[in-house]
């Protein structure tokens, strides 16, 4: 074999496969195809829920890690940890690397031919401008409010972006989802792959990168709305999404994979690369209706409690993490937090005392309107219509279950081998 050989690895966030391939009846795949069904084994990680999370899994894949032993339980804390990633295990190798939005990774690398930061995770893009200007303009559009107006400049910083990184090949793709777009809001999720799927191809192609990693996440984002809308999964489930949420006849499941299918092909015409493909988890069908809702504004909302604080970083969903600037402002935080979920008799917030900060999320799980007010001391409610965005009804729940790909070897039983199947192929000794 070439002992000059190069591997892609593919994060394809949470897809579950055995659904997938029950579409294979109905459609003819480039690229989850029979050879690709006949190379796919299934990986498993975590047995408790609590640890079935994406920036939890992802980061034992680039550490090769299990959850207990790298203790990184929330995105964007891989900044404050200093393990060594796959990604410069490759690179003291001797080997060059570059990365698209890897949840939840730190750049550590020396002289990375191309890193882009994932949406939700602080650290640096490099080694151009251009890249941070791309990796802080997605972060932005991805982190907005959906109650929000996206403010112009990011769309003409988005435009600008889309310009220099469009491809003609993937035009048709483009016009289709772009059009559809305003009805289908899924296809915004897909747009936004489809953009990293572009700059992913251009810098492969300029930069010939020995190791290359990009992370998908709009499937992830499509099963957890849209999972019950699946032609394989209303039969099976008891619940069904209302009709004001998306149309009975809509399958975003069904199109979310054709679409996969169309853009993951276009890797396998690429020369001298190997291909792994990994979900990390998977989702299965939610075993019960649950709402999702974010924070209108996670300031106004923390001084209407009195919350004396540093700073407030919204994190994906309904997630954010409040800095103190000492102890007496974190502990009446912590007060007022535990005094709302008593006087409500039902959890509104779970928080993580981390010290010096909180990380709290908002986890009302039923729906909310004009009706649903809260206690926020002895006497005051407050209604949390006013202060909520609808996000989504929840349609998929995490699982252990995994899978990964590969067109070169698979001894990966826990998804943490990922790590060691990636280092072992960049020993000299395997492609003599």
């Amino acid at each position: 074999m070439n002992n000059n050989k190069k591997l892609i690895f593919i994060q394809l966030n949470e897809i579950n496969f055995d659904i997938l391939k029950k579409y294979s009846s109905k459609f003819s795949f480039k690229f989850f195809n029979n050879s690709f069904f006949d190379n796919l084994k299934n990986t498993y990680s975590e047995k408790d829920y609590d640890l079935l999370e994406p920036w939890i899994q992802w980061v034992s894949i680039h550490t090769g890690k299990t959850a207990k032993e790298h203790n990184i339980f929330r995105l964007g804390d891989i900044k404050n940890f200093s393990y060594e990633q796959i990604f410069e295990k490759i690179e003291k190798k001797g080997k060059t690397v570059g990365a698209i939005c890897p949840m939840n990774a730190k750049n550590n690398l020396i002289n990375p031919e191309y890193f882009i930061s994932d949406p939700w995770t602080n650290t640096i893009s490099s080694p151009s401008y251009w890249l941070t200007f791309v990796a802080k303009n997605i972060s932005k559009i991805v982190n907005i409010n959906s109650h929000k107006k996206i403010p112009f400049k990011i769309y003409i910083n988005i435009l600008i972006i889309l310009i220099k990184s469009f491809r003609f090949y993937n035009f048709k793709i483009y016009l289709n989802l772009l059009v559809n777009s305003f009805v289908k809001k899924w296809n915004k999720a897909l747009i936004l792959d489809l953009l990293l799927h572009d700059i992913h191809i251009t810098f492969l192609k300029k930069k010939n990168a020995d190791f290359s990693t990009i992370f998908f996440n709009a499937g992830a984002h499509i099963q957890h709305h849209y999972f019950f809308n699946s032609v394989f999964v209303k039969n099976d489930s008891a619940f069904k999404n209302p009709s004001w949420y998306i149309k009975n006849n809509y399958d975003p499941i069904k199109e979310m994979i054709l679409f996969y299918d169309n853009i993951l092909y276009e890797y396998t015409k690429l020369k001298n690369y190997e291909i792994i493909l990994a979900t990390g988890l998977s989702q299965k069908p939610y075993d019960r209706l649950k709402y999702y809702y974010r924070l209108v504004d996670h300031e106004n909302f923390l001084n209407i409690l009195k919350v004396n604080f540093s700073t407030v970083e919204p994190r994906m969903t309904r997630d954010f993490l409040i800095s103190f600037d000492n102890e007496k402002d974190l502990q009446d935080a912590i007060n007022k937090f535990n005094s709302i979920n008593l006087l409500n008799k039902k959890k509104i917030f779970n928080y993580d005392n981390r010290k010096t900060s909180l990380f709290v999320s908002l986890v009302i799980p039923d729906e909310i309107d004009e009706n649903y007010t809260i206690f926020i001391n002895q006497k005051k409610l407050i209604s949390m219509k006013n202060h909520v965005t609808f996000v989504a009804l929840k349609n998929g729940m995490h699982s252990s279950d995994g899978y990964v790909f590969s067109t070169w070897k698979n001894n990966i039983t826990r998804i943490d081998d990922i790590f060691h199947e990636i280092d072992t192929f960049f020993e000299p000794s395997m492609h003599k």
